[in-house]
């Protein structure tokens, strides 16, 4: 399901409603979240275990025809205490950089295949 961005955001993209296993950090990719959303040049990573923005974090994002080793900053990230996690939305908005030249390509083949 792609949803289409709101006149006051600034991605510009649309971006899809996926949950894909993500493993991300600073020196290396330790800790393990999911995403709520996607798009070609970002994604929402749903997690109470964040980082400030401007912060570069390693990711790999698990699909399942490939692992993609990515570079990413957190735009923005929200924190929420451990007891509303389940509830309210937490995690951090990261802008990737630098993808893959056949990333754009392979994002567009996978968003078209799945529902």
């Amino acid at each position: 399901m792609a949803t289409k961005p709101k006149d006051n955001d600034k991605r510009g993209r649309d971006r899809t409603r996926r949950r894909v296993l993500v493993r991300y950090g600073v020196e290396r990719p330790e800790k393990t979240a999911f995403t709520k959303n996607l798009s070609e040049g970002g994604l929402f990573l749903r997690t109470n275990q964040v980082f400030a923005p401007g912060t570069v974090l390693q990711l790999e994002v698990e699909f399942p025809e490939r692992t993609l080793s990515v570079w990413a900053r957190v735009a923005w990230a929200k924190q929420v205490p451990p007891q509303l996690a389940h509830v309210l939305d937490c995690g951090m908005g990261l802008a990737l950089i630098e993808p893959p030249a056949d990333w754009a390509a392979f994002y567009a083949k996978w968003r078209s295949e799945r529902p």
